[in-house]
Parts: structure tokens; sequence; C-alpha cells
């Protein structure tokens, strides 16, 4: 074998080399006759942790820079203090430890708007040795910041490199947007067209989840074997160092059944992958559908360890892994809420011969009639009856034209293709928002929807009565379906109050060129006929208006994903900037979107009659970062019909059960939607709605609800908790001594090292401090690399395509670096996390390294008569994989004199109590203004620097020894502790699993009474899983401790060379 030969000898293990364009930690070397083999571990940022082995002595110009980077100090003479204090900082602030988890970095490197209560999710999560936790935070506290933060402060310390999202499909893009403004992390969504790309790019074999380490993927997709395969492959049994998170967590949990709960597709296909994550995030704010051994079993998925599907909740296990706050317990104890205020429209003095009123008593007479028909059938038959007409019955409560749509398409096919497949749940649910069909056109989804509805349809025959009412129902709709309904006419006279004075009024026109107020509304519908309904209605109405033609827009199912971002930044954008007041919507807007920047009101047309609805539509404004005090969410009340008591009754339900049952609202929520499967005749009404009045949950549920509610925290203890992490960001910003004034230094120092102009102030009418940012892309030796980095500061583009007509429109926003109050996009929130300033800080990170654009010695004064020297480095603990477990500043003090005067006898450093002085004088000479040094003092100085470094060098490595010894103790105690947790949770479920599978074998025929095979199916296969469990258990009693001792243990230690400076004594 051919080796090319050269002087540099092999490196040790911890040095720093250059190989093959990167930085590496050597994580360990081997002699063999034909070579030392290197292995090493990468320290940039974009291959961090990546694990490499070469031939040393083969590799091309190969260096070890370590000794290099302490024999260049002070070459180029002194630094600025502007230049030293930055490059100082931005190393401080890059310091990580494992031996503390109190101490955390995420909050710094987020554009966030920080409240304590945020922490919480991060607190716990460095606590465990495996990030498994449940967020299970109220609709609007944040979840996806929690998590962000979680992910951004794993990566830093290099605990994960790989990450995958999966979230409702309607949540994607704005998944994505958040992670890359709020923390700088640019993520893929994985789809069929992501697939095709990489695919012309790379080729038809490659995998596509090996191309990129942070991606998006629909829930829809996991279910999807062309998808899901592939991703298991790439993770391999247990991948290392990859998380995975998982919004809306809720569906993967066992669907309910009236006894247990039973395996959905979703459940089985997050099962099966979750295990090839190392770390996991589960994201739900109703994560208890009221069965335990559903709860059990999304929990098993979560974190196997500490639970096992169908075995009851241990509260200390829940406590350790899952985050529970409610909204109104936070709003009054750290406020950032707005009040929620429930608006009842009444709606009365109708005519009798009203469309609204008739046609609900017509349709009521047509059910008696179809009833009377199926009476002596089985009652699956008469229950198909049944959900016809509540289907129906819902159609007609929202608007005229869903109505007219659904009723004549009844009457074509009434009993003529009568099918048991029948999509059910479409029928009494309508369209899934996140399903395939959502994305249908209208049209489509209208024959979709009156397809299964004949197929439901089990009367083959209507007699001639019913006949007769069918045909007059079809006509009377079709005349109203072109006029304004009442709750169109209350609709208007609000919008004519608050919106626009000008629009038309019955009989009299729109006043030409009226104006509009900055007011928004959000509108919610739960039909697209409806939606269509609404716009033709309103369009109408304020024609002739000032810019009538954009004041309306429209978000359904079928929307485009570009389209919906587009119409999410209008109406978050300034009312003065976009002249967009009204959004129409279908609850395909239902979850997750942020809506309230400029909007605190909000219709819905019609009433869901799934109440979790109505709450998910209210959490579109009623959320953080809203800016006024209260929000109002209004609903329409028809006292002349007998049908509305009982949606009335479900919307005054739905406004109290968050604060009466907590996380068992889901629990009732589903009972009663239950109770509306068949509709509401007018036989019924009194009992329905005094039945949704006083029902509550049962002593049984209440004891189910302890499994959740028992950790969440209540006010007493969620104020202790806030006032400890308000601590404990005090307690993170002063270990790494970060300050905005001080970033905003940094930031613009490495700009001039560049050669580039820095940040300039420019003026803010809101009162914080704006800054300019140079453009970098553009003018003469100006790097063009820059453009893609930049696009960050622009505004997003309207079509959704990054292009050069995009850059040309879209100038680059000022930047801040405190975060706003409320949403705004017309500047940008620099953080360390932003790409931006990872950029930029990379140069200082790298001085000494790979730049050396500054000399790294520094001289300041100090306000007492003694010269002193201090020289600076930072100790580095590393575990496997280049984990960084440790890091901090070691300094060494001394008194200085020169070298004539001091002999034989090196400089003596100070004993820890003056160097605790020195350190002090130090940071405030760094932060101050000082008179520049005569050249007489900076020559002798300059003189003296190889001979100070190479005196106080031993005394520096001794320290950082000694440093590192302490560090050592603790990661190995933290380890201990860990381990022994492991271990003890272990032994109890092993306990309890045996204890469950005892009783489920000697009390079967009990445990199952009144089950359905389906379910006696499930409990069947749950017990099998508990036998394997117990077999399996006593190898994990030895691997997991093992692992989170292996995890602490340190591979590589090494002190960097930080730099060198002078404290003269400015009397002199």
């Amino acid at each position: 074998m051919s080796i090319l030969l050269h002087r540099v000898p092999p490196p040790k293990r911890g040095d720093i080399v250059h190989v093959r364009s990167r930085c590496h930690v050597v994580e360990g070397s081997k002699w063999a006759p034909y070579g030392t083999t290197v292995e090493l571990a990468c320290l940039e940022d974009s291959a961090q942790g990546e694990i490499s082995s070469v031939l040393w002595e083969a590799e091309l110009n190969p260096k070890i820079i370590t000794e290099q980077a302490w024999d260049s100090i002070g070459r180029k003479g002194f630094d600025s203090r502007e230049f030293f204090a930055s490059f100082f900082n931005t190393l401080r602030w890059h310091c990580v430890t494992a031996t503390d988890p109190s101490i955390f970095q995420s909050p710094f490197r987020a554009g966030i708007k920080l409240d304590a209560y945020q922490l919480e999710p991060l607190y716990k999560a460095l606590r465990l040795p495996r990030v498994n936790l449940f967020i299970a935070d109220d609709v609007g506290l944040g979840k996806t910041i929690e998590a962000g933060l979680i992910a951004s402060e794993l990566l830093l310390r290099k605990r994960i490199k790989n990450i995958v999202v999966s979230c409702p499909p309607s949540m994607l893009y704005q998944w994505k947007a958040e992670l890359d403004s709020r923390f700088g992390l640019s993520f893929e969504i994985l789809d069929r067209e992501y697939i095709e790309r990489v695919r012309q790019e790379q080729g038809f074999a490659v995998n596509p989840w090996t191309t990129y380490p942070y991606f998006l993927v629909s829930h829809r997709l996991l279910i999807d074997d062309t998808y899901a395969e592939p991703l298991k492959q790439a993770l391999g049994a247990r991948s290392a160092q990859s998380l995975f998170i998982l919004d809306e967590a809720h569906h993967a949990a066992p669907s309910s059944a009236s006894k247990y709960a039973i395996d959905s597709r979703i459940t089985r296909a997050v099962r099966e992958l979750s295990p090839c994550f190392e770390h996991r995030l589960f994201l739900s704010a109703t994560p208890h559908n009221g069965h335990s051994n559903s709860f059990s079993a999304l929990l098993e998925i979560l974190d196997p360890q500490r639970f096992t599907r169908g075995v009851p909740v241990v509260k200390t296990n829940l406590n350790d892994v899952m985050v529970r706050r409610l909204k109104n317990d936070i709003r009054l104890l750290a406020g950032g809420f707005p009040e929620r205020i429930v608006e009842q429209i009444d709606i009365d003095g109708l005519p009798a011969d009203s469309p609204e009123l008739v046609l609900v008593d017509m349709l009521d007479r047509y059910q008696a009639l179809r009833s009377e028909q199926v009476k002596n059938e089985k009652q699956h038959i008469r229950n198909r009856s049944l959900i016809v007409f509540s289907h129906l019955q819902q159609r007609l409560l929202s608007s005229p034209e869903a109505f007219a749509r659904t009723i004549s398409k009844h009457a074509e096919t009434a009993g003529k293709r009568f099918n048991s497949r029948a999509k059910l749940q479409v029928i009494t649910g309508g369209i899934d928002p996140d399903s395939e069909e959502a994305t249908l056109d209208e049209d489509a989804q209208e024959e979709l929807l009156a397809s299964e509805l004949a197929k439901a349809d089990p009367i083959q025959n209507l007699n001639a009565e019913a006949t007769g009412l069918l045909k007059e129902m079809v006509r009377i709709a079709e005349e109203a379906r072109y006029r304004p309904d009442a709750k169109i006419l209350k609709l208007l006279d609000w919008i004519a109050k608050n919106q626009c004075s000008g629009i038309a009024n019955g009989d009299q026109p729109a006043q030409d060129g009226a104006q509009w107020t900055d007011t928004r509304v959000i509108i919610f519908t739960e039909w697209d006929a409806s939606l269509t309904y609404l716009r033709q209605q309103i369009s109408h109405a304020i024609a002739g208006t000032d810019q009538a033609d954009a004041r309306i827009e429209m978000y359904r199912g079928s929307t485009g994903s570009d389209r919906r971002e587009m119409i999410k930044a209008a109406f978050n954008a300034d009312p003065s900037e976009h002249p967009v007041r009204i959004l129409l919507a279908t609850d395909a807007a239902r979850e997750g979107l942020n809506l309230q920047a400029h909007c605190h009101h909000l219709f819905h047309y019609d009433v869901p009659w799934n109440p979790g609805r109505l709450e998910q539509r209210n959490g579109r404004i009623d959320r953080k970062l809203q800016p006024e005090p209260r929000v109002f969410c209004h609903y329409f009340f028809y006292k002349q019909r007998p049908q509305d008591r009982v949606l009335n009754a479900l919307v005054r339900k739905t406004a109290t059960i968050e604060d009466e049952l907590g996380s068992l609202s889901q629990v009732l929520e589903k009972r009663l939607t239950t109770k509306l499967e068949f509709g509401i005749t007018a036989d019924q009404v009194d009992f329905l709605a005094t039945s949704i009045e006083r029902d509550t949950v049962t002593d049984e549920e209440m004891a189910t609800q302890q499994e959740l509610e028992g950790i969440r925290d209540r006010q007493d203890a969620l104020k202790s908790q806030i006032q400890l992490l308000e601590n404990r960001i005090t307690q993170a910003r002063r270990w790494i001594n970060y300050s905005d004034n001080a970033f905003e230094q940094a930031l613009s120092c490495s700009l001039k090292l560049a050669h580039c102009s820095p940040l300039t102030q420019v003026e803010s009418t809101a009162g914080d401090a704006l800054y300019q940012f140079p453009n970098l892309e553009t003018g003469q030796g100006l790097d063009p690399t820059w453009g893609p980095t930049l696009d960050s500061l622009r505004e997003p583009p309207k079509n959704g395509k990054f292009d050069h007509r995009w850059r040309s429109e879209s100038p680059i926003r000022p930047v801040r670096f405190t975060a706003p109050d409320v949403i705004d996009e017309s500047s940008v929130q620099l953080h360390l996390g932003h790409r931006i300033a990872k950029r930029l800080l990379s140069r200082f990170l790298s001085q000494g390294f790979i730049h050396h654009d500054i000399s790294r010695a520094c001289l300041g004064q100090s306000d007492d008569s003694i010269p002193r020297v201090v020289l600076l480095g930072r100790l580095g603990l590393f575990g496997a994989g280049a984990t960084r477990l440790h890091e901090e500043i070691i300094t060494i003090t001394a008194r200085w004199e020169p070298p004539e005067k001091r002999g034989n006898s090196p400089l003596k450093p100070y004993a820890r109590e003056a160097e605790t002085r020195t350190i002090e004088i130090l940071e405030n000479s760094l932060l101050s203004d000082q008179a520049s040094l005569s050249e007489e003092v900076r020559a002798k100085l300059q003189s003296s620097i190889e001979a100070d470094v190479t005196d106080l060098r031993p005394q520096l490595a001794a320290r950082a020894e000694s440093a590192a010894k302490a560090a050592r103790i603790k990661l190995a105690d933290r380890a201990e502790i860990e381990a022994k947790a492991i271990e003890d949770i272990l032994n109890a479920q092993k306990k309890r699993v045996k204890t469950q599978l005892a009783r489920a074998d000697e009390d079967s025929d009990q445990l199952t009474f009144g089950f359905t095979d389906d379910e006696k199916r499930q409990l069947d296969r749950d017990r099998a899983y508990w036998r394997k469990w117990l077999e399996t258990v006593d190898q994990d009693l030895i691997d997991e401790p093992a692992r989170i001792r292996d995890f602490y243990q340190i591979e590589v230690d090494r002190i960097e060379p930080i730099g060198l400076v002078y404290l003269w004594p400015a009397s002199s």
C-alpha cells in the first residue's frame, strides 16, 4: 500500500485537527504497520458529532491545530476592547453543561417572547436520561414553542442530530415557519413532491429520509408504508441522537369504544415507529379520552420503561414525563392571555312562514313519517334512518344553501342506493378537515356527501305523504338559498356597526367608497356550501365600499398550502397594510393556526355538534400574543326554533366544561356528541337540553380523571413553579453572561471583520430599538453565498416562490433583539439560534483554528494600582460522538511583572479569592470604553506575551484538571442517580404488569363482561404483550442503567486557548 509520508506526527486523543476542510476532535487512534488509524468526531455546525475514521499518514495536509492556537496568541498585537469582548462573549454563550440540568441556553437561541411557565417542559426534559416527554398544556399556551426549546437545547448539547416532526396536514407549513423563524431550524416537508425531487437529483434508489436531518411529515403519511417503511429503514432498530415530535398526539391513542379502547391504524403506525427514535416529544391539549387502557397505551408508546399498555398509570411516573397546565390558571397567575367573552346573538320576531322555521318543522314531520316506515325493522336499520335525518338537520341548521344542496340530492336518490358499507362518520361528523377528501373541491365534496347519504338510507320506498313533504322542502329550500337568512342579517348589522357603516342595508345600497375600520373578524362554519353562501351574501352587501373585493378571504380544506400561508400572512398583517377584514373558514382552520395578531372577534355561523370543535375554533384568537384584553366569541340563537335550545345548552356547557373538568372535558364532549348522533326531534328537545345541562362525569370517570389531572399544576404549585423558573432563567443568563447589547456588539464586530458595515439603528414608532442589516450579497467584493441566509430577513413570498423576482421586490427587514408583544412581521428578531447570528458568530468560534482575524490579546484598565494578567481557556469534556457533557471558562490570573524582573521564577497565580476580584475587574473593563494606554506600555506588554503565556499555561492546565475532576464527579453522580431511578421504575413496573396479568387471567370472564368481540381481541393482544414484556424486562434492567452510565462517560477532554488580557492601572 502506498503511503503519502509527511512530517506531521499522529495526533493524540483530545487534539483538534484540521482534516478534509473540517475541524475534528480526536476520539482515539490506533497504530499499525501501514499507518495510524485516527477516529474523529466533527466539531463544525454543519456536521457536528459526525464520526469518521482516517489513515493519518495518507491524508493530504492534515494539521494539529491545538498548539498553533496557543502559539498565535498576541501575534497581531492587541485587539480592541469591543472585538475581544465579542470574541470572549461568543465563547461563553456556547458553553453547555450536563452537570446541572437547571442550566439551559435555548431560551437565548429563540425568537420568542419568553414567559417563565414555558420553561417547565425544558427543565423536565434536561433531567431525563432519554427525553421522553408529553407536553399536555392547554390550547394556545405555546406547545410548539416549548417543543422547539427542547429540540434546540438538545441540538446545542449534541444529543440529537436528526428530527422528525409529525403533525396534521393543515399544520405542516405553520410548524415549518415557526421552527425556522423562532429557532433557526430549517425543515423540509417530506411528501410526494419532495420524494420526486430528490429522486430526480440523486437517483431512484435513494432513501429520501437520509437526504436531510430535519423533516416534517403529516399524520396521514405515517400510516402509508410508502413513506413509513423507508423511515424505519433509515433509522434502524433505534437511531442514536434522533428526536420524534408528535403533534396532536391524541390521534395516536387507541380509539374509544364502549368498554375497552382498540388500536387504530395510526396507533399501530406510531407504535412501530417510536422505538426507532432515541428521544420522543408528544404534544396534545387533550391526551386522555376517558379510557385508562387507551391512555396507558399512548404513554407506553412515549416511554415503554415507565408505562405498559393496559396497566394502570402511576402518578409519580406520569409526573416525571408530563407537563399539564391550563390557560385560565396561567392567566390568573402570570397574565398574558385575554378574557374570553361568549356572546349569544338572539334572533326573534320572524314571520311564521320564514324558511328557517318552516323547514325545521317540515323536516321533523318528514322524519316522523320515516320512523313510522321502519318501526318494525331491526335497531341498526332504525338507527340508519335517524343518521340520515341527523345529517339533513345539521345542514339545515347551518344555512339555506347547505340544506338546499343536500335535500335536492336526497330527493333524487332516496331509497335507491342503500349500502351497509356507507361511511357513517362522513355523514354524522362531516368530512374530516385532515383527510384526503378535504382537499376535494366544493362540488366534489357535495357529491361525496350525497353519495354516502344515499348509501346510508335504509328506506327503499317513501310513502306518498313523505314524498310530497320532501318535494315541498326542496321547493322552499331552492327559493331560500338565494336570500339572506336571519343570521346573515345579524352578521351584516354587526359588520355595519364595527367594520363599515356604509354597507348595503335592506333596499338601501352600499355607499360608494365607504371606508372600513381596522376591526377584523373570523366566521366559522362546518360546511363548504355554507362558506360559499356566506361569501355570496356578504360580498353582495359590501359591494361598492372601499376595496370591497379585497375585504374577504376564504380558508377551506381544498385551499392549497401556499394559498393558506398567504391568507394567514394577510390576516395577521397590520390592517393599515392589508385590506382583508373578514376571514370565512371551515373547520380546516380550527387547529393550531395563529390568527390573533389583529383579530379578537369570532363568529360561529353554525354550532358544531362536536363541542371540541367549538373550543378549537375559539383557540384561534384566544391564545398567547393576543394583544387585546378580551376576545369575543359570538353564536346565534333562534328563540322561535325549539331545536336551538339544545344547541344553546351545548354552547353553554362547552363554555364551562374546561374549568369544571380539565383534561376530562374530552370525555364529556364525546358523550355530548353521542347524544346528538341521531338528530334533534321536536319531542326530544326538552330531554336533550336538560340532559346536556345536567350531564357530568361518573364517579368511575372521575377516578380515571385523576390519571391525568393528578399531575396538573394547580395554582399554588404553579405559582411556585413560575417563581422557580424565573430564577432558573436568571441563573442561566448569568452562566453564559448574555445580554442583548453584547449580542448586538458581537454581530456588528463580526460584520466589521468581514469588511462590511455594522448594524445601524433606525427610527421605530413602537419604541423598541430597530437596526438595519447590511445587504451582504450585493456590492463590490461582497459574498453572493449570503443570499439564502439573508432570505430569512425578507418577508415570505406571497406566492410561495423564493425566486429572483421575490428577492428583488422584498427588501431586508429591520432587525431587533427583543420580542414584540404581538405578532409583528415588519421586523425580525435576531437571537443566538438565528441563521444570521450562527454564520456571523461562527467567525469568532473558529478564531485561532480556521480564522485568524483577531489577535486574542487585549488591554484593559483597572481601578486599582496593581497591574494584572489573565490567561483564559475553555475546558471541554465530551462523551461518545462528541456529545458535549461539560464546558466552562477557566481563568488563571497573576500580578504582572516585566520578564526581566522575574529572573528564573515564573508569574505566580493568585489564590481563588484574589482571582475572583480580578475576574470582576476583567468583566467591567470589557464593558466600558477606556482611554488608550501609551505606546511605551503597549510595547512593553506586547513583548511580554509569549513569556506570560508560557508561565501561566501550566497553571491553567492544572486549574482545568481540577475543574474537570469536579465535573467528572458531578457527571458520575448524575449517572448513578438516573441509573438507579430507571432500575426502580422498571422493577416497580414489573410488579404492576405481573399483578395486572394475574388479574386478567384469573377474572377473565368478569373483566370482559359486556365487551364486544373487537374489545376482547384487543385485551387478548394486550395480555400477550404483557407476557412478552415480562420476558424481556430483566435484560432491560441490565441494558438501560448501563446505557445511562455510558452517556455520562467522558471520552475526550481538552483545554482550548481563549486569549490573554492585561489589566493596567488607570492611574498609571
